[in-house]
């Protein structure tokens, strides 16, 4: 099914219920409060951020936009882009496929990424790092949460009420990848621990 991945993820977010069931809070956890207040200040007055599978936008970009950024955010739930156009209408939101979308000709000072590279295929993650690096302007960051586990594929089919699926690495291969791609991490930490619901790579780099 991984052939499938992208039609289950679009449909798993267009009918399932992610924000019932893990987007009720109007304010960024501790963990997500941390890399957000980093990227902020290694990003300049009134940054240009792209979000990447941007969600319906609380309380991240709803956040970032209240601290002076202009967020742009990508996702490829309509379900979730309705909601996040009425949520935070200061933004931009596109709606769309990160992995494929052609940005030519835009640059940010900061690409964040939270709870979605691990739904595209892991053999086009590396690519899309590239990607994220030639759309950030000299010196910009990029903070993602990412997977743990070594997992070519895998799919539940009752997530948040809807089929979802995901594709991983572990740690050390995401930071060889962010390495290759032109980044020099400046940091990472583990969100919760082996068997948690909630088990993420955290990571932060800067471009060279």
């Amino acid at each position: 099914m991984k052939n499938e991945m992208r039609r289950i993820v679009e449909a798993g977010y267009n009918h399932g219920d992610y924000v019932g069931a893990f987007r009720r809070q109007q304010t960024p956890n501790a963990l997500e409060k941390h890399f957000l207040d980093k990227v902020l200040r290694l990003s300049g007055q009134s940054p240009a951020i792209l979000d990447l599978g941007s969600g319906t936008r609380i309380p991240i970009d709803k956040y970032l936009v209240e601290k002076g950024a202009n967020v742009t955010g990508i996702d490829i739930s309509q379900k979730h882009l309705a909601k996040a156009r009425k949520n935070l209408r200061q933004a931009k939101f596109i709606h769309g496929d990160f992995s494929r979308i052609d940005l030519a000709g835009v640059s940010f000072d900061a690409v964040v990424s939270i709870y979605a590279i691990f739904h595209i295929p892991r053999e086009e993650q590396g690519p899309l790092f590239q990607n994220v690096h030639r759309w950030l302007k000299t010196s910009g960051v990029f903070m993602a949460s990412l997977g743990t586990s070594d997992s070519d594929y895998a799919e539940q089919e009752d997530w948040a009420g809807a089929p979802m699926a995901w594709s991983t690495y572990e740690p050390d291969t995401y930071a060889r990848l962010i390495a290759e791609s032109g980044f020099s991490i400046l940091e990472t930490r583990l969100e919760g621990r082996p068997g948690d619901a909630e088990y993420h790579f955290w990571m932060l780099a800067r471009k060279e």
